[in-house]
């Protein structure tokens, strides 16, 4: 019988050695994956800050596209006026012209 209790010591001692290093090995693979989920934690707010500052910068050139189109339209308002001013000009001149036409050959106007 003694044999048989050593032998169950040993076989004891065996399963205990064999569970310390499988409890060894998964607090070792524990602590990469928290080293790993560390990263993908900092990935994860570096990859939402550039969204956000993506975002920012698309509405910045929005912005700017409104402001633009905005001053487009002023300048063609602009030109709209000065055109007719121009128009209006071109008659008084057009007027003007067959007025004096009409005063240096002696006909009324």
């Amino acid at each position: 019988m003694p044999e048989t209790l050593n032998t169950r010591v040993t076989s004891l001692e065996e399963s205990m050695r064999r569970a310390f290093n499988a409890i060894e090995s998964l607090t070792e693979k524990e602590k990469r994956l928290d080293d790993v989920l560390v990263l993908l934690t900092e990935a994860q707010i570096a990859t939402q800050q550039s969204f956000q500052e993506t975002e920012r910068q698309f509405q910045e050139t929005e912005r700017r596209f409104q402001e633009t189109e905005r001053r487009f339209q002023e300048t063609d308002e602009r030109f709209r006026k000065t055109d007719e001013r121009f128009e209006e000009m071109g008659n008084r001149i057009e007027s003007l012209v067959s007025a004096i036409g009409a005063l240096l050959s002696g006909k009324p106007v």
